[in-house]
C-alpha cells in the first residue's frame, strides 16, 4: 500500500517535503556556523548526518509513495526494478564509491576544515568538505578538489595539532617534532646557532604560549631548501636573521636545521602558526627572502 492516495498527491508532497528538506539543512548548517562553542569537525559530522538522513527520507518517499506502483504487474516491475537498477549502478558508480568513501572519512576522521594537510602530493588548507569530495586550498591559492575515493587511497599527513588532546609537554614534543627531528636522525652542527638547549628552550617558549583555552590547534608547515657550500656560514647568519624577523609575523620564530649534507646542504624548515591565514599569505614571501639569501 502507497503513501499516497494519487499520484498528483504524490508528487506535489513529495515536491513539499523535499523543499522543506532543503530549506531545514540550509537553517540547521547556518545555524551550526555560527555556534561558537562546537568544533569545526563537530559541525560537519552533524551536517554529514543530516544530509544521509535527509537523502533516505527522498528516497523512500519515492519508492513507497506513488500508488500506480502497486497496480503494474510483479513480473514487469521486477524488470523495471532491474533495469532501472543497472541503469543506477552503472551511472552512479563513482558517485556511490566516493560516497561510502566519505563515510568512511567521517569514521577515520583524519583531518577538519582549516586542517594544512597533505594529500596526493599537494600541500594546502582544507576548505570544505562535501559528501563525496573535499577542497584544498594550496600555498599558491589554487582551490584543488580531490575525490574521497582519491583521499582514501592516498597517503594523508595532518600538519595540525589538536591541542585539546595534549596534556603534558613531552607529548606536545612528540606532536611538534616530525620523525627526523627526534634522536640522532637530526644532525645539528656548530655553525647553527640553535644549539639543543636552545632549541629545547624555545619549543618549551612555544608550549607555554600555546597551552593557552582559547587556542584549540597549531598549525605546523615544513619545507626544505638547498644551500650551496659557498659561504653557507654567511648565509645561515642571515637566514637567523629572516627568522627573527618573521617571529612577530606568525606569532613562533621558524625554526631551521640542516638535514644531510651532499653536492649541497639540505636545511629543512618548520613554521609554526595559530592560523592558517597567516600560513598562507606570509610562507610563501619567507621561502622568497630564503632564497635571496640562497642565490646571492
Amino acid at each position: 500500500m502507497s503513501i499516497f492516495r494519487t499520484d498528483l498527491e504524490a508528487i506535489i508532497y513529495i515536491i513539499i517535503i523535499m523543499i522543506t528538506i532543503f530549506i531545514l539543512n540550509r537553517g540547521i548548517s547556518f545555524l551550526l556556523g555560527h555556534l561558537e562553542g562546537l568544533l569545526a569537525r563537530q559541525k560537519n559530522k552533524i551536517n554529514f548526518v543530516l544530509k544521509l538522513f535527509s537523502i533516505g527520507i527522498i528516497i523512500y518517499l519515492l519508492i513507497e509513495g506513488f500508488p500506480s506502483f502497486t497496480t503494474i504487474n510483479p513480473e514487469y516491475t521486477a524488470i523495471i526494478t532491474s533495469a532501472t537498477s543497472t541503469a543506477l549502478a552503472f551511472a552512479t558508480s563513482g558517485v556511490f564509491a566516493n560516497f561510502m568513501a566519505g563515510i568512511l572519512l567521517l569514521i577515520i576522521d583524519p583531518f577538519d576544515i582549516g586542517d594544512i594537510v597533505k594529500i596526493k602530493g599537494q600541500k594546502g588548507v582544507i576548505k570544505d568538505i562535501r559528501l563525496t569530495k573535499i577542497v584544498i586550498q594550496t600555498f599558491d591559492f589554487i582551490l584543488l578538489e580531490i575525490s574521497n575515493r582519491e583521499v582514501i587511497k592516498s597517503q594523508i599527513l595532518n600538519y595540525t595539532i589538536n591541542l585539546n588532546n595534549i596534556k603534558t609537554y613531552e607529548n606536545f614534543k612528540k606532536k611538534i617534532l616530525a620523525p627526523q627531528d627526534i634522536g640522532k636522525a637530526r644532525l645539528d652542527i656548530d655553525i647553527l646557532k640553535n644549539s639543543n638547549e636552545e632549541d629545547e628552550h624555545e619549543l618549551r617558549e612555544l608550549y607555554s604560549q600555546v597551552s593557552k583555552e582559547q587556542y584549540k590547534k597549531i598549525h605546523s608547515f615544513t619545507f626544505k631548501m638547498q644551500y650551496p657550500y659557498q659561504q653557507f656560514r654567511i648565509k645561515v647568519d642571515k637566514t637567523e636573521k629572516i627568522c627573527s624577523h618573521y617571529n612577530d609575523i606568525f606569532g613562533f620564530k621558524p625554526h631551521f636545521h640542516i638535514m644531510d649534507l651532499g653536492f649541497e646542504i639540505g636545511v629543512k624548515f618548520r613554521i609554526f602558526s595559530l592560523k592558517t591565514v597567516k600560513l598562507l599569505t606570509e610562507q610563501p614571501l619567507f621561502a622568497k627572502e630564503i632564497y635571496k639569501i640562497i642565490m646571492e
